[in-house]
């Protein structure tokens, strides 16, 4: 039913299938601005990107057990994760808006 509706949605918009979203790569050129290039001539600008979290530098909140000789006690802490993005990571972006914005999902690896 709610896959119908986003169907009836689509058609009703109209365009070409291009013009949703689709996965793209790219490789990251420079982090300060941000521009990641997408081919040999395309290259975005931070204007046109979204990071996800796995691109970012974020605080994660972690449950565990302290297991001693004498108790056992629930703890829970916050680390910091840094992701943040590198030149020369590869990253998979959605572009979507027939290409005039683009969510960065994940990287890919790079130059590391």
């Amino acid at each position: 039913m709610a896959g119908e509706w986003m169907l009836d949605q689509m058609h009703s918009r109209g365009g070409k299938p291009n013009e949703y979203a689709d996965l793209v790569f790219g490789k990251v050129v420079s982090t300060s601005p941000l521009k990641v290039q997408l081919s040999n001539s395309m290259i975005l600008t931070d204007n046109f990107i979204t990071l996800g979290l796995h691109a970012t530098k974020h605080k994660v909140k972690v449950k565990y057990k302290d297991r001693t000789d004498t108790s056992d006690n629930d703890r829970t802490e916050e680390v910091e994760v840094d992701e943040s993005l590198k030149a020369g990571d590869g990253v998979v972006m959605i572009r979507s808006d027939g290409g005039q914005s683009f969510f960065v999902l994940e990287k890919t690896g790079g130059d590391e």
